[in-house]
């Protein structure tokens, strides 16, 4: 893959470190911005042949962002990431001139693959993934989510967070995570409920009060057997999903290539 000069607009911090770690990582330039209004801003958009836009950041949108981008670099390759994909947006951003659109979460490779299709070849738009019959709805919602810090992670390992939670261990590594106002109570709860027989899915919030028979052994909990089955049925669909985006994915980059190769 070619080096490229890349800007990533993106309000979510382990997101935007994330993409800034894996491409500098790969020998690429990358500068970023946690909000449109800085990037529109401080950044010459020319600089750049390839951007990561946010749909949804602080100050101006992402698609505000991506008009200003393809009206000072109409050449720039502009790939919209979002959590909250809807056939609208992903329609107005492909009028804008977008390169892509890409729904939340995504595999970083298969971005990368996305920046190496050649910009000349015709994009396809993707026709609507159809959702599965039950939606997905997060029972069990991260500490780390419940406290603001994440957008969407979901809990499965029972709020056993210290021993098991890797995310979490890495989350508390980092000093601006770990020292943050918000994610104190929870830490604070999490500590409080080590000496008391209080069922660790309280830290849910969406049971108030629920004494643990078991002493923490959850593994012949009835409760914690349904709870997990719930978990393994949303990650089912999640699954389900990424399965789908890909293969229309690889469809439609298949039958691009074969018409560019019709053409010459």
């Amino acid at each position: 893959m070619r080096k490229e000069s890349l800007l990533v607009v993106e309000d979510e911090d382990i997101m935007r470190e994330a993409l800034f770690d894996y491409f500098s990582d790969e020998g690429h330039k990358v500068d970023t911005a946690h909000d449109g209004d800085k990037a529109l801003e401080k950044f010459n958009f020319e600089n750049y042949n390839v951007m990561i836009v946010d749909l949804k950041l602080p100050g101006r949108d992402g698609l505000a962002v991506l008009k200003e981008i393809k009206a000072k670099n109409p050449k720039a390759k502009v790939i919209i990431i979002t959590a909250y994909p809807s056939t609208e947006t992903e329609k107005e951003a492909k009028q804008e001139g977008a390169f892509d659109y890409l729904p939340k979460p995504f595999e970083l490779d298969y971005l990368e693959s996305i920046i190496k299709q050649p910009y000349e070849v015709e994009i396809i738009p993707t026709p609507p993934v159809e959702e599965p019959l039950v939606e997905e709805e997060i029972i069990t919602p991260c500490i780390w989510m419940q406290a603001g810090i994440v957008k969407k992670r979901m809990c499965t390992h029972g709020y056993n967070c210290h021993r098991v939670c890797d995310f979490h261990a890495a989350m508390m590594k980092k000093e601006k995570f770990r020292n943050d106002p918000r994610i104190k109570p929870f830490i604070e709860k999490l500590y409080a409920q080590l000496g008391k027989k209080q069922c660790r899915y309280t830290m849910s919030g969406k049971i108030s009060h629920r004494s643990c028979p078991q002493l923490f052994h959850c593994e012949s909990c009835e409760f914690d057997q349904t709870i997990q089955d719930e978990i393994d049925r949303q990650l089912a669909i999640k699954a389900e999903r990424r399965k789908r985006m890909k293969e229309e994915s690889y469809d439609r980059v298949t039958v691009t290539h074969k018409s560019v190769r019709r053409d010459h």
